[in-house]
């Protein structure tokens, strides 16, 4: 991996050459720093408008990609003119259309089952948290005191593993994820949403922090930009930024090469 900031020049280079620009940004650890807890994350007023001004350059798209709910993110943005990959890609929102992953659909009454199970499950750990998404569920132990978090693995695991065939379980940043057991993520759901755009031959910039922005980098073309938010050895970005603040930092940079 290089470091974003190296390479500004060929960052340049490749926004001149292509007309239209696709911007996809995570959230969470990308946008803002990661928190204790989800609520906590708040985009602020500076960084708001940041993501306004971007929007009214008609040469960039943007979308942001994340792993929460579509009316959750909605909600923290407050952007109309800002399309969303939520749920790992099960929901888009893109103008006034909305698409959702018809199998993810099928599965919301197994994944209350799971929620239901989980609460009573959990409800002697202390300082973990359950976040349901409507099309996917989150066991946050951030905060957890008293159990380790190969404990917990341990408890969530007994009960999915009793839809293993309908669900899957994978881990972030200090949280287990359960979601359809169908072959979607981020990266199919950025390929969907470019595929609703018909917008092909455009440069695209994707920015993630997490194991789950590593799908979205895998479908990224040979001229994309791919950046991750921390270094790591092993990813699948060409490039990395240091920590959310350099991320703004690079947002800055791309009004004023774009104005």
């Amino acid at each position: 991996m290089k470091y974003l900031f190296s390479n500004l020049a060929l960052l340049r280079q490749r926004l001149e050459r292509y007309p239209k620009i696709l911007l996809f940004l995570d959230y969470d650890g990308t946008l803002v720093p990661i928190r204790k807890r989800p609520s906590l994350a708040i985009l602020s007023p500076l960084r708001r408008q940041l993501l306004e001004r971007l929007t009214q350059n008609p040469r960039l798209f943007l979308c942001i990609v994340t792993g929460r709910s579509l009316i959750d993110i909605q909600s923290i943005i407050a952007i109309k003119s800002i399309s969303y990959i939520a749920n790992h890609g099960l929901e888009i929102s893109l103008g006034r259309r909305y698409w959702v992953h018809p199998q993810a659909l099928r599965l919301k009454p197994h994944l209350r089952e799971i929620l239901s199970r989980l609460r009573r499950a959990t409800m002697h750990i202390k300082g973990v948290l359950l976040e349901d998404k409507g099309l996917t569920l989150s066991v946050h132990y951030r905060n957890v005191t008293g159990i380790s978090s190969e404990e917990i693995e341990t408890v969530v695991k007994s009960i999915v593993n009793h839809y293993k065939e309908k669900f899957i379980m994978t881990c972030g940043k200090k949280v287990y994820d359960i979601r359809p057991n169908i072959n979607w993520d981020k990266g199919r759901g950025l390929l969907k949403l470019t595929q609703l755009l018909d917008k092909k031959g455009t440069f695209k910039i994707y920015i993630g922090d997490d194991r789950t922005d590593e799908d979205a980098f895998r479908v990224m073309g040979k001229e994309d930009f791919a950046i991750r938010v921390g270094y790591k050895r092993n990813s699948l970005a060409s490039y990395y930024l240091k920590d959310p603040k350099e991320g703004v930092s690079l947002l800055q940079h791309l009004t004023t090469i774009l104005a």
